[in-house]
């Protein structure tokens, strides 16, 4: 770490117009979440579940055994399919027999189904300083354990599971070699865990030929300057530091 806070010292004021005001070490609060999620295998839809659903869609059919004889296939598996389809939502038992649902025609027409698979669970950061949901890293940050203090603008928020579900299709979504794709459907527990913490450097630095402060903040969890908590400590303090430099001034006077 006094390695790395040397080299940013020597980014941020290698403008001979710029110094170091001062420098700080401090502990960036994320708290952690196990979450538990459904997801199912989306795949292209068979031959047999097509002729199923447009004979639903084309006609009054009650009895598996009708479509059977129709179809020359096996009543048992004619049974077993309408079941798949009842429990997916893609077709309903009305009065006159099976009709399609609005998301049985939805997949007829993209030629697709969905079969449950089982869920799976992960861990995810939320930072309320930026109010940002993330998976977590798996490597820790041991500089974090040292006794830093807090950052002093942590922030507030509070539980948002349809951003965590946002988060969870877009990172957990994926195509498969074999041709299916998961989908992530739903968030089915989520627990709250540890606070982790993540050590970040604070310089305070003022650019004497334009007389202005400004911070730089290196995050070390996402390896960069991080602009957000930037904005937030000079909202809050850039008059501090001009009145403390105009106090200097006086008393060195």
């Amino acid at each position: 770490m006094d390695e790395l806070i040397k080299e940013l010292r020597s980014t941020v004021a290698e403008n001979p117009e710029v110094t170091v005001v001062n420098e700080q070490l401090w502990k960036l609060p994320s708290v952690l979440y196990e979450v538990s999620f459904s997801q199912v295998k989306r795949l292209k839809m068979d031959i047999l579940m097509k002729m199923l659903l447009l004979s639903f869609q084309e006609a009054d059919i009650r009895r598996a055994a009708t479509l059977a004889e129709i179809l020359f296939v096996e009543e048992l598996f004619i049974r077993d399919l309408i079941d798949k389809m009842q429990r997916t939502g893609l077709i309903q038992l009305e009065k006159p027999g099976y009709k399609l649902t609005t998301k049985g025609y939805d997949y007829l027409s993209q030629g697709i189904f969905d079969e449950e698979i089982a869920g799976d669970e992960t861990v995810i950061a939320y930072s309320a300083s930026h109010d940002n949901y993330k998976l977590a890293e798996e490597n820790r940050h041991p500089e974090a354990e040292e006794p830093l203090p807090v950052y002093r603008y942590p922030g507030k928020g509070s539980l948002n599971k349809e951003r965590m579900q946002q988060l969870l299709f877009e990172k957990k979504s994926a195509l498969k070699e074999e041709g299916f794709q998961t989908i992530v459907t739903g968030i089915t527990a989520c627990i709250e865990q540890i606070t982790d913490y993540l050590p970040c450097i604070e310089f305070q630095l003022y650019d004497e030929k334009q007389d202005i402060f400004y911070a730089r903040v290196w995050n070390t969890a996402t390896g960069g300057w991080d602009e957000m908590l930037e904005q937030q400590i000079e909202a809050r303090e850039l008059v501090k530091w001009r009145k403390v430099m105009e106090e200097q001034k006086v008393a060195l006077s």
